[in-house]
C-alpha cells in the first residue's frame, strides 16, 4: 500500500487534504493515528486571517442526499508562530508525513520567506503550495492558478526557498488545466495536486429571496468527482511528474478511480468531515482486499492502467455503433427505459422491455438507469443475428 512521492515514503496513499478537520497540530496527530497515510494542514499564512463565524459550510442535498458542501473557510486562523513553534511537531507525533499547504502569496518573495520558515521547523515532508483557493476575491487563490507564468514564478520561489519537495495545487475552475500542470512541471514542481474545490454559490432561500450563504464557496463531496477526476486524467497524460487526486471522493473504489487515471496518491477531506476518521483505516483494508482479489503487488501496478482507452467524442463517433439489448431474465418490467429513452427505442413486450435496433441510437442512457443491470450495449449486427 505505501507510495513514493519526489522521495516521501507514504504509508498508504490516502492523505487527510487541507480541510476543518486538520485545523490544529491534534487532530492532524489523530488522522495521522488513524490510518491516514499523510496529512495536509489547514493553509499557512502569516497574514492572520479571519474565516466567517457566521455561519460558513452548507451541504448540497438531492432530494435526502447529500451530494455535497459549500464552504468559505479561507485559510488557517492559527497564528503563523503557533503553528511554527507547537503545532506541526504535534502534527507530526501521527508518525505521517506532513505536507504542509502554504498560501501563495501574490509576491513570489513573500512565498519564498513563508516555505523557508516552514521547511526550517524540520516536521514537514513536503510543501503544497495553495495557488487555487476559490474564495479570495483578491490576486491570491486560484486568480493565480489560472495563469502558467503566475505558477512559474511561485513554484520556482518555493524551490528556491527549501530542499523539501514542492507540490503545486490547482484549481479545477479553468478549462485547460494541462497547461497548468506543465508550467508547474516546468518550473521543476516535484508533483502537482489535482485540484481544488470548485466555485459555487451554496443556494437561495425563496421564501425570504436571500442567499443561504451568502459569498461564493468552495463546492467539494460526491457531485464533483467527475470534474476533478477528468482535472487528474487530463494532467496524467501530459506530465511525467506524479500527482495527488483530490476531489469528491466517498469511497474506496473512488480512490481506485483516481489512482487508474494516473493519481499517484488521493487526498480527502469532505469524506472525513462527515464520516469520521474510521475512513482511513475502512478505505485502506477495502483496497487492500481489492488489490488482492485482482493481483496487484502494489499500488503503482493499477496506477494509470484506465489511460489506455481514453478516447475523444470524435474518436468513438467513428466506431461501429452499438445497441441496447436487454437481458429478459433479469428484466423486471418497470418501464424506466421505456421513460427515459429519447428516441422512444424501448417498448415492453410480454412483461418485459425490449430494444427496437432500428430506432436505438447508442447513448446508453437505459443502460445508465435501468435498476436491476438488464441492459447493455451490444453490437448491432451481431444483435440481429447478421453474419
Amino acid at each position: 500500500m505505501s507510495v513514493e512521492i519526489a522521495g516521501v515514503e507514504f504509508p498508504n496513499p490516502i492523505i487527510l487534504a487541507s480541510c476543518g478537520t486538520g485545523w490544529d497540530g491534534e487532530h492532524l496527530k489523530e488522522c495521522g493515528l488513524a490510518g491516514a497515510g499523510g496529512v495536509v494542514p489547514k493553509t499557512l499564512a502569516p497574514k492572520q486571517i479571519e474565516h466567517p463565524r457566521v455561519g460558513r459550510m452548507g451541504l448540497v442535498r438531492h432530494g435526502k442526499k447529500v451530494i455535497g458542501m459549500i464552504n468559505l473557510e479561507l485559510f488557517s486562523t492559527l497564528p503563523f508562530e503557533r503553528w511554527l513553534d507547537r503545532d506541526l511537531e504535534i502534527a507530526a507525533e501521527g508518525g505521517v508525513p506532513i505536507v504542509a499547504s502554504v498560501l501563495s502569496d501574490p509576491d513570489p518573495s513573500f512565498t519564498n520567506e513563508v516555505v523557508r520558515k516552514v521547511s526550517e521547523t524540520g516536521f514537514v515532508s513536503m510543501i503544497e503550495l495553495n495557488m487555487s483557493c476559490p474564495m479570495p476575491v483578491e490576486e491570491t487563490g486560484m486568480h493565480i492558478s489560472r495563469s502558467p507564468d503566475l505558477i512559474k514564478e511561485q513554484v520556482k520561489a518555493s524551490k528556491e526557498a527549501s530542499d523539501l519537495p514542492v507540490c503545486a495545487k490547482l484549481s479545477p475552475n479553468y478549462a485547460y488545466i494541462d497547461e497548468l500542470a506543465e508550467a508547474a512541471e516546468d518550473a521543476n514542481a516535484d508533483a502537482i495536486v489535482t485540484a481544488n474545490t470548485l466555485q459555487g454559490l451554496h443556494g437561495v432561500d425563496i421564501e425570504s429571496g436571500k442567499l443561504t450563504l451568502p459569498a461564493f464557496g468552495g463546492y467539494s463531496g460526491p457531485a464533483i468527482k467527475p470534474v476533478n477526476l477528468k482535472c487528474t486524467a487530463q494532467a496524467a497524460k501530459t506530465i511525467d511528474i506524479p500527482i495527488f487526486g483530490v476531489g469528491g471522493i466517498s469511497t474506496w473504489r473512488d480512490v481506485v478511480e483516481y489512482i487508474m487515471v494516473g493519481a499517484t496518491a488521493v487526498q480527502i477531506g469532505t469524506v472525513v468531515m462527515n464520516e469520521g476518521l474510521e475512513v482511513f483505516s475502512e478505505f485502506n483494508d477495502k483496497i487492500e482486499s481489492f488489490m488482492d482479489e485482482k493481483g496487484y503487488d502494489e499500488i503503482e501496478d493499477m496506477r494509470g492502467i484506465a489511460l489506455e482507452n481514453l478516447s475523444s467524442a470524435e474518436e468513438l463517433a467513428e466506431l461501429e455503433p452499438l445497441h441496447a439489448e436487454v437481458d429478459r431474465e433479469t428484466c423486471t418490467g418497470c418501464e424506466r427505459c421505456i421513460e427515459v429513452c429519447p428516441f422512444e427505442a424501448m417498448e415492453l413486450t410480454d412483461g418485459k422491455a425490449e430494444s427496437d435496433p432500428e430506432r436505438c441510437d447508442g447513448c446508453r442512457l437505459c443502460v445508465a438507469w435501468c435498476p436491476v443491470d438488464a441492459i447493455r450495449l451490444d453490437d448491432r449486427k451481431g444483435a440481429t443475428g447478421d453474419p
